[in-house]
């Protein structure tokens, strides 16, 4: 669905049963989950996009103080959480009561918070003028929003603080299909048609920042939420230099693309934007996040920072890349300040942050950035720590020879884990190592034949397992390519994201993760041919074989212990993802990998 899905995702009565169970005392989780395996593929994952708190990743960008905060728009988004968790007392507008339960109900369960609600129709919402420190309206195109279409003169009557909207442009020149990271750039045919006849009420920046005009408020701000409002992973500013557009290597070879932005054509063209009004007398404070920034930089000791990337993660969190204002002051020496946007995400990036002081003690052989900060800075829980320089791994794919020496270096610094000696599998170990992860995922697979094939496979492990010779190790629990920084030769200058880090865990596992995702990311694979690339030595290239083998010798382990591995492949993965999301996604194992 393009365009912000200009109607309602659930119908009428589709909420009913979840909010029944819930009613009733059962767990949001397990609701949760229900209401998502009883929902077709394509519609699960939009309910999935909308449910991102990461939506709400722009929050430190605005200048007030968290306060009395009105929300318009579904109810069910995941910027409600992020605007508790960042300290906002929000007020709920939605013209369906059981959107508005649910949101309620989500709150509870996942902040302790519960949020007021107010069921209300388009036009004039029942509050007196200057109500709210800030107004929220999501899907702002005036007649497209699936909550609550509010026109601007009503969002600013509202606010005596700041009021934000999102929205999509007019002039966009890729759509998003409603479902995680599928986009569709239409011809020049549809392109035109949609100009001159935009649907949803869709308008230019231009005419946005018009219609948000008014006395005692300065020209709207703009941002980009790239590449679309309803699936972004950057932040972007149009009217400051910063925060900036990270153009990826795949984006980089694309000339039409390159070219437009070197002709500034970015503001007009970028599918979404979130806009802000902002009152005169408001408008000389700093940002919130510039106000952290200050004091973190203040607390280290540091020269002053900007914000040169934000980042909404996959996994929920604003991830700031900071670099010193001026340059000369701290050449290569920025930041990486990250803050959870779910308060289900704070435990693992506390756990990132105390594994890279671990590391940094127990195996300095192991590159990975330091430590510098974490606690509260502006009313937000926060981490930080050094940025490494050079490239991200995905930046290096498909150009084998620099891919090899990445390979050769993982094999060897992760081979440098061990926290147990080598020693003989029994049956009480493989139920250590193996049992929890099969328990966790035949659990919420969600189809009869994939638990049967599952508990399969577990016997067929336990037979090839037992009996094998092998250290422990600490491992990554998730290394993909984006989670490597590399020099432009392909040599690793440090692994990122430990929040999914194990103790006295399976060796070999990170590697083939490595490895799988690397050639999944060239091949545009499914995770299932990427699991078919490690499981076959005659699918394997020169360099992938040769890192395996390389870690099996350093680890002093028979390439059946890596074998085994390849083959547990992925319930390894899987048991790694059940471990770490705040809900289980529909049938996934069956989905990702046929079985």
């Amino acid at each position: 669905m393009s365009r912000g899905a200009a109607e309602s995702l659930l119908a009428e009565g589709e909420l009913d049963a979840c909010l029944a169970g819930l009613e009733a005392g059962r767990a949001f989780k397990e609701c949760l989950e229900e209401l998502l395996l009883g929902l077709e593929e394509e519609r699960a994952e939009r309910l999935m996009m909308l449910l991102r708190e990461a939506r709400g990743a722009w929050l430190p960008l605005l200048r007030g103080r968290p306060g009395r905060t009105l929300f318009c728009g579904d109810a069910l988004s995941g910027t409600v959480l992020a605007l508790i968790l960042a300290g906002h007392d929000p007020v709920l507008a939605d013209r369906r009561a059981d959107r508005l339960t649910f949101a309620r109900r989500r709150a509870a369960a996942l902040t302790e918070r519960t949020p007021d609600t107010v069921l209300a129709e388009a036009g004039r919402l029942p509050f007196a003028a200057n109500s709210f420190d800030l107004v929220v309206a999501e899907g702002g195109s005036p007649g497209a929003s699936a909550g609550l279409p509010a026109p601007p003169a009503e969002l600013v009557r509202l606010a005596r603080g700041e009021v934000l909207t999102t929205a999509d442009n007019r002039l966009g020149y890729k759509r998003s299909t409603g479902r995680r990271g599928h986009f569709t750039v239409p011809g020049p045919l549809r392109f035109l048609r949609e100009v001159v006849r935009p649907p949803g009420g869709e308008r230019t920046l231009g005419a946005y920042r018009r219609a948000l005009a008014a006395p005692g408020r300065t020209r709207p701000e703009a941002l980009a939420l790239y590449p679309h409002s309803a699936d972004f992973t950057h932040v972007v500013a149009i009217d400051e230099p910063w925060p900036k557009l990270h153009i990826g290597p795949k984006e980089r070879g694309n000339r039409w693309k390159t070219a437009a932005c070197s002709l500034g054509l970015f503001p007009w063209l970028t599918p979404s934007f979130a806009l802000s009004s902002t009152p005169v007398e408001l408008a000389r404070t700093p940002s919130r996040l510039v106000r952290l920034l200050d004091a973190l930089a203040e607390r280290l000791e540091a020269p002053p920072l900007i914000a040169e990337e934000i980042i909404a993660t996959r996994g929920n969190t604003a991830l700031v890349q900071t670099a010193a204002r001026d340059a000369s002051d701290s050449p290569g020496g920025g930041l990486t300040v990250r803050i959870p946007l779910g308060a289900h995400l704070r435990p693992m990036v506390a756990r990132h942050h105390e594994r890279l002081s671990m590391i940094g003690r127990e195996f300095p052989g192991m590159p990975v950035p330091e430590p510098l900060f974490v606690g509260e800075l502006e009313g937000l829980w926060v981490t930080c720590e050094r940025r490494l320089g050079g490239l991200t791994a995905p930046q290096i794919s498909g150009r084998h020879p620099l891919v090899a020496r990445m390979l050769a270096d993982a094999a060897a610094h992760l081979a440098g884990l061990v926290t147990r000696p080598p020693e003989r599998l029994d049956d009480e170990g493989f139920e250590e190592l193996m049992d929890w992860r099969f328990s966790i995922v035949s659990r919420h697979a969600g189809v009869a034949s994939t638990v049967a094939r599952l508990a399969r496979l577990r016997d067929e492990l336990r037979e090839r397992m037992v009996g094998l010779r092998f250290p422990r190790v600490l491992s990554h629990g998730d290394l993909r390519s984006k989670h490597v920084q590399v020099r432009p030769d392909g040599g690793v200058l440090g692994y990122l994201d430990w929040g999914t880090s194990r103790h006295d865990d399976l060796p070999g596992w990170d590697l083939l993760h490595l490895i799988a995702h690397e050639r999944k990311q060239e091949e545009g694979l499914c995770p299932a041919e990427a699991w078919e690339r490690i499981r076959r030595v005659d699918a394997l290239r020169d360099h992938e074989r040769a890192a395996l083998t390389d870690h099996a010798r350093r680890l002093g382990v028979g390439m059946e212990v890596l074998e085994a591995g390849a083959d547990a492949y992925p319930v390894l993965l899987a048991a790694m993802a059940e471990s770490h999301w705040d809900y289980s996604r529909p049938r996934w194992v069956h989905r990702q990998f046929g079985l």
